[in-house]
């Protein structure tokens, strides 16, 4: 009788770590293979992003192969498997979902929200730590994307009700930033012109926020449309970078409008 195919697929994971097995697989730390995870989910997004389903399909599928890859390191070095960890987020999501499979209620997301975060408190009390003397702000790896850090923080600030009363204040914030930035170039400062930048930056991720957008989500969207659009670019003269270089700036904003306006007409 064939094996349940997760159980499949570790079995096989196994037999690749074997001593006899493959030297690729065999040569992984606990380290590069997390390094893997990340771009295979990375690789994820961008197939959901691109709404090609089957696409999304064998991404998952290399991002659960990763996710037992490295549970089956990690059970070399430690008793912990892959039943343990599943076990462990199991009880995770059970004990932080109160109101499903507990007594309590939530009405909507911001109160299932708030169940969540009493939960994670309450375990941090067990551990000896107090919640309360913690910053608000998440606790966010270093190589967690900059644009996803700036809507994090915001979103975690916003909380005891550090943020703009209504999408104005936004805007004015990032005249404001404009301005700044301005000067720092006209005093040729560097320094000064990289810490703006960085300001203006931090204002357009939150003006995004307050319109319930993920700044990170549409930036890979907006630099997808670019590329896409300026291939289109290249393609009108033949692909050739001479002929592209050698291009007044009034021919290329044609051959990109011409690739907008395609863009419309594909949809």
């Amino acid at each position: 009788m064939p094996l349940p195919r997760t159980e499949q697929l570790l079995a096989t994971i196994h037999v690749l770590r074997a001593p006899d097995g493959c030297p690729w697989d065999r040569k992984q730390t606990l380290a590069t293979a997390a390094h893997h995870l990340h771009d295979e989910s990375a690789e994820l997004l961008e197939a959901a992003l691109g709404g090609d389903l089957e696409h999304v399909q064998e991404e998952l599928g290399d991002l659960l192969f990763m996710v037992c890859f490295v549970a089956e390191i990690l059970g070399e070095t430690t008793r912990t498997g892959f039943d343990d960890v599943a076990a462990l987020a199991d009880a995770k999501l059970v004990r932080r979902h109160p109101h499903v499979f507990g007594g309590l209620a939530a009405g909507d997301a911001g109160e299932s929200q708030q169940r969540w975060n009493e939960v994670k408190a309450q375990e941090k009390r067990a551990k000896g730590l107090d919640p309360d003397r913690e910053s608000l702000l998440k606790d966010l790896p270093a190589a967690a994307a900059p644009l996803h850090q700036a809507h994090r923080y915001q979103k975690d600030a916003a909380q005891v009700g550090f943020d703009w009363p209504d999408l104005e204040g936004v805007r004015e914030k990032i005249r404001e930033e404009l301005a700044e930035l301005d000067e720092a170039v006209a005093g040729g400062d560097a320094a000064a012109v990289e810490h703006e930048v960085g300001d203006l930056l931090f204002s357009v991720a939150n003006l995004a926020r307050k319109l319930d957008v993920a700044p990170d989500v549409a930036l890979r969207r907006a630099n997808a449309r670019f590329r896409s659009r300026f291939q289109a670019v290249e393609a009108a003269f033949g692909g050739d970078r001479d002929r592209l270089a050698a291009a007044s700036l009034a021919e290329l904003e044609a051959a990109w409008q011409a690739a907008k306006a395609a863009e419309r007409g594909a949809v």
